[in-house]
């Protein structure tokens, strides 16, 4: 189960909410391994936050409890909290707000835990985002099949508020697809200026 979210950050606290996520709390890391949780990550772009992670267990509803019960992961979001700003479309009970995942592509046998990572972000010109997404629903398996960009181990694309998030897994062995390429590769008729996003946070 993969899962994509996103919170605002606020302009003020960005360096101090890199620095602090480069020094998790290790109680925090543990929780969230406990929980199932794998490959987590958190990227920032222009005052965004994109979370990507995959949930390996059985009980979504009860490993989130967990966390929410947690002392240590409550200790961590008194520190984060106040830096962040959630979505005014979140839904009722939400933080950080749910997104859409409209295009998923891996390679089963990529080895995760040697991965490069990254993630991109494009926003939809006003009244193409239907047909911007229906394009790209075609056109980027065609992409991860026929295209020279093949150490693409894992790829992802969500929707929300009318920007896309995506996040690109590749092979540590040959990851030469530089990002002016892979952005060059990723316009769909020539709609989509797609940003690169900083990792700021990530877990095994």
């Amino acid at each position: 189960m993969r899962v994509g979210s996103l919170i605002k950050l606020k302009p003020e606290w960005e360096e101090r909410y890199i620095i602090l996520h480069k020094h998790t709390f290790p109680g925090v890391l543990d929780r969230i391994h406990n929980s199932n949780i794998r490959n987590y990550s958190i990227f920032l772009n222009e005052g965004m936050l994109f979370s990507y992670w995959e949930y390996v267990g059985d009980d979504y509803a009860g490993d989130m409890e967990e966390i929410g019960r947690d002392e240590v992961t409550k200790d961590w979001w008194k520190l984060t909290d106040p830096m962040q700003e959630p979505l005014v479309s979140c839904k009722d009970g939400e933080w950080w707000a749910s997104i859409d995942e409209i295009f998923h592509w891996i390679e089963t046998d990529a080895p995760k835990e040697k991965a490069r990572r990254m993630a991109l972000t494009a926003r939809l010109s006003d009244g193409s985002g239907d047909r911007v997404i229906e394009s790209l629903k075609i056109a980027y398996p065609i992409l991860v099949e026929t295209s020279d960009l093949r150490d693409i181990k894992s790829f992802s694309v969500y929707h929300k508020n009318g920007c896309l998030y995506s996040y690109f897994e590749f092979s540590d062995a040959d990851s030469g697809a530089d990002i002016q390429k892979l952005q060059a590769s990723l316009k769909v008729e020539d709609e989509l200026d797609w940003l690169p996003m900083i990792e700021v946070f990530h877990t095994g």
